[in-house]
């Protein structure tokens, strides 16, 4: 029997894959790994567990002959897939809607043939959009960047497979991850903001988003609920937001600051187009069972550790000027 993870070589799914294939009752089952390898992960496939039996097939979930390999005896998928960055979809919309629209309906469809045993599909909390005061799954979503509607869209095809076919489907919203896996992503906050404080670098924080929220999980926190959505029963056609933290800019600048003592933190008037602030309820799948326990100063005390001999060092005002402009991601 056969575990599909799509997109397992990126940030969560290279720790998802790890963990499987010591959890138990999948000692048996292949773990296979579709990855079109967009941002060249490779190291996220090297060194596996000696225990697992792994899988790997570079492809493309848009292809219908990619997928008709990598569903070759599949009873269980992950939908990791897609493209995850949200002020960059503004850039590549069309991309963005083809590969998480098209190619994760093209996903669902291949599962409902296959008559999988389980479908976990990985939304995001960016789905959401503006909210007032603290929101559960029942708020009606109204995404503002191409990416949220995509994900949305992409949830959509999972519950109506889930309802017109029976596809034993559940999705997970999960809050902006953080923390250390071996395919590591540093273009959401908080990893981004302990990296440039190792590396000596200001944390930019705009004025106005200082006490504004928004829902963060641990990157292992997210890999144990999607291990927990493929064995427990009783979350078939079903959303669940999985948050550790709904967290300010001040609160983790301060976990931040408190790892690394000489990090400056620059407050600018300067408006951020991209900041939503919003707050989610996770108690829907903390009452069914699974419950986050990794916090934000874990996270961030990971990464520290990992960059610990470059603190002392200090970038040229060039290197500020390059990494300081990339987009910071809320995927």
């Amino acid at each position: 029997m056969v575990v599909l993870i799509t997109g397992g070589a990126g940030y969560i799914g290279s720790q998802l894959i790890r963990d499987l294939s010591v959890t138990p009752g999948f000692e048996d089952r292949t773990i296979r790994v579709l990855d079109s390898m967009l941002r060249e992960r490779y190291v996220s496939i090297m060194d596996l567990p000696r225990e697992g039996r792994f899988e790997f097939l570079e492809g493309d979930i848009r292809n219908e002959g990619d997928l008709k390999k990598a569903f070759v005896d599949v009873d269980m998928v992950v939908d990791l897939a897609g493209i995850t960055n949200a002020p960059l979809s503004f850039e590549r919309k069309e991309l963005t809607f083809d590969v998480n629209v098209n190619g994760g309906r093209k996903v669902v469809e291949h599962a409902v043939r296959a008559d999988v045993e389980k479908y976990v599909y990985s939304s995001t909390a960016s789905v959401y959009g503006p909210t007032k005061g603290v929101v559960d799954e029942e708020y009606s979503c109204k995404p503002i960047s191409p990416y949220g509607e995509s994900k949305l869209q992409g949830e959509k095809a999972c519950l109506d497979a889930s309802k017109l076919h029976g596809l034993d489907a559940t999705v997970l919203r999960l809050g902006t991850v953080f923390g250390y896996s071996i395919g590591m992503r540093f273009d959401t906050v908080v990893d981004r903001f302990t990296y440039l404080a190792c590396i000596g670098m200001p944390l930019t924080v705009w004025e106005s988003a200082q006490n504004e929220k928004r829902p963060y999980l641990h990157v292992q926190d997210s890999v144990n609920a999607l291990i927990y959505s493929l064995t427990k029963s009783g979350m078939k056609g079903q959303i669940f937001n999985v948050i550790g933290e709904n967290a300010s800019m001040n609160r983790i600048t301060s976990v931040i600051t408190r790892e690394v003592p000489a990090a400056r933190v620059i407050i600018t008037p300067t408006p951020n187009l991209n900041q939503v602030s919003y707050e989610l309820d996770g108690s829907k799948i903390e009452r069914h069972g699974f419950k986050p326990n990794h916090t934000l100063e874990e996270g961030v005390k990971e990464i520290v550790d990992k960059f610990r001999v470059l603190l002392r060092r200090k970038a040229s005002s060039d290197t500020v000027k390059a990494v300081a402009s990339v987009p910071i991601s809320d995927g």
